[in-house]
This record gives structure tokens, sequence and C-alpha cells, in this order.
């Protein structure tokens, strides 16, 4: 008749070891259901990004277009003809190459009186 009694106490324990367990594994899920919640909510926030910036990127190549079409028409209605364009790009090119080797650093040192420090 002892027997069962202390089967029963023994029975009894494991209920509260279990019971902890249980505890333990509810907050693991629902740690893991924060964390997927999160991860959810940045990921949606991350594409939104990624569509915006893909419209602004597709808006301003459509702005560029239309102002490169602009100037085409400026072109082709005889305002400036490509050649004298080509001939206004190169003088300038070139002016700026002269400028820029007249202000160089090396040619300013050639061109300095020895005599003055």
């Amino acid at each position: 008749m002892s027997q069962p009694v202390t089967e029963l106490r023994r029975a009894r324990g494991r209920p509260s070891n279990l019971s902890a367990l249980k505890f333990s594994s509810q907050l693991l899920n629902l740690l893991m259901i924060a964390l997927s919640i999160a991860a959810a909510y940045f990921m949606t926030i991350q594409s939104i990004k990624v569509e915006l910036a893909a419209k602004a990127e597709s808006a301003s190549v459509a702005a560029l277009d239309k102002k490169l079409g602009i100037v085409e028409i400026l072109l082709t209605e005889g305002v400036l003809n490509k050649e004298e364009f080509y001939r206004f790009s190169n003088s300038v090119d070139s002016r700026l190459a002269r400028i820029e080797y007249l202000v160089s650093p090396s040619r300013q040192e050639s061109t300095r009186d020895p005599r003055h420090p």
C-alpha cells in the first residue's frame, strides 16, 4: 500500500517540471512569433523603398529624355545646326585646355623668375 502513494508523489513532481517546460516552450513560441512579425514588417518597408527608388529612377530618366527631345527639336529646327554645335564645342574644349595649361602648377614654376623666391 505504501508503493502507490510514493508513485503518486513522484507523479505529482513531474507535472511541475512539465509545466516549466510548457511555459518555456510557449515563451519560445511567443518570441518566434514576435521575430517573424518584425521580419515581415522590415521586409515590407524594404520592398516599398525599392519600388519608390525604381519609380524615382524612371521619372528622372523620363525627364532627361524629355529634355534631350527638346534639344533635338531645337537642333533640327535650325536654331543651331550640328556642325556649328560641334565647332563651338571644340572651340570651348580648346580654350579650356589652354586655360588649364596656363594655370597648371608646372607651368607656373617654369615661368617664375629664379631671382625671386
